[in-house]
């Protein structure tokens, strides 16, 4: 499977906190997957977290290692977590800020939606 084959497995793994707010989105629309790199068999998922209280860790591991083990070409699969915590609000894909900012979702991931951008298509 190519990178972008193995991506599209894992970017609908529902996040909880979006799951919360009743807008769910996938951790790929909330800007949570940092890169994927498979190298000779060994897939690298390098994650997001949305906030240093985030408790969903192994859930996003254990989803991702479900998902992508036994994938044709895959030997292995590592999942790596972001400690500089650079996930914000922006990075979560236009149409789904507008699907939050319908619903009035003023705040995910313990973090505030921007004002006045959260409508705006690639703001």
């Amino acid at each position: 499977m190519t990178e972008q084959e193995l991506r599209a497995r894992i970017q609908d793994i529902p996040d909880p906190c979006s799951l919360a707010t009743g807008v769910p989105l996938g951790i790929g629309e909330m800007g949570l997957i940092q890169s994927l790199e498979c190298v000779e068999g060994k897939v690298t998922v390098r994650m997001h977290i949305t906030s240093p209280m985030c408790i969903m860790a192994a859930y996003f591991m254990r989803e991702i290692e479900q998902r992508l083990t036994g994938q044709e070409g895959v030997a292995s699969v590592h999942v790596e977590f972001d400690q500089d915590l650079q996930w914000t609000p922006q990075d979560i894909h236009p149409d789904a800020r507008e699907r939050l900012a319908a619903k009035r979702i003023t705040m995910l991931g313990g973090r505030l939606m921007p004002r006045g951008e959260a409508g705006k298509c690639g703001a």
